[in-house]
């Protein structure tokens, strides 16, 4: 009986420990939760975006719209995002925003202490020209740097994916494609940059 007592203390032990060193790694890989100050609607342009496809799709601006929030899993969400003077080798393209919203959540840290690094979920675009339609949907990486107040979508990571492809051949469906944006972003409420933290 003793016996089976210890046996029963020492099984206890084991799973007290091993418990508990799984809730300390799961805190030490637990990211922070970013703030943005101050939250609310903002709105943001880019200047030169680029859709790389079978070509750079090459659009002269780019204006957003949306709803920052203050802390959370999800920090913003543009709502409605428009592209101006797109082309592709000289050839007119419409781009538009295909789902809306495009949430922005955060991501890994960053190594630059003005980075904020995010992802952009649910990025959904549609572009059509003569004789070429493809749609892109997936999400994009970057970062907010807080000492320009610009949302940086760097054409890194592989997530980006032609479907619906009409394009000669051109593009075709599970494609990757790459985006590259700066926007600046400019909170209504103060009509500055936000501050992730």
């Amino acid at each position: 009986m003793k016996a089976s007592v210890r046996r029963s203390a020492v099984v206890a032990a084991a799973l007290a420990a091993a418990f508990g060193t799984a809730v300390s790694s799961a805190s030490a890989g637990a990211t922070s939760v970013e703030t943005v100050t101050p939250p609310g609607p903002f709105t943001a342009h880019a200047d030169d975006p680029t859709l790389q496809t079978f070509g750079p799709v090459e659009c002269d601006s780019s204006d957003a719209h949306g709803t920052l929030y203050a802390n959370g899993g999800v920090l913003a969400d543009m709502e409605g995002v428009s592209f101006t003077g797109c082309a592709v080798a000289g050839m007119a393209m419409d781009v538009t925003m295909n789902v809306t919203p495009w949430q922005v959540v955060g991501g890994a840290g960053a190594s630059n202490p003005n980075w904020v690094d995010l992802v952009v979920q649910g990025f959904s675009v549609h572009i059509e020209g003569v004789g070429c339609a493809a749609d892109f949907d997936g999400s994009l990486h970057g970062h907010y740097d807080n000492s320009t107040g610009n949302l940086v979508m760097d054409g890194t990571g592989v997530d980006l994916v032609a479907s619906n492809a009409s394009c000669l051949g051109l593009i075709n469906n599970g494609d990757v494609a790459s985006f590259n944006a700066s926007y600046h972003v400019i909170a209504s409420a103060t009509g500055l940059p936000p501050v992730i933290s």
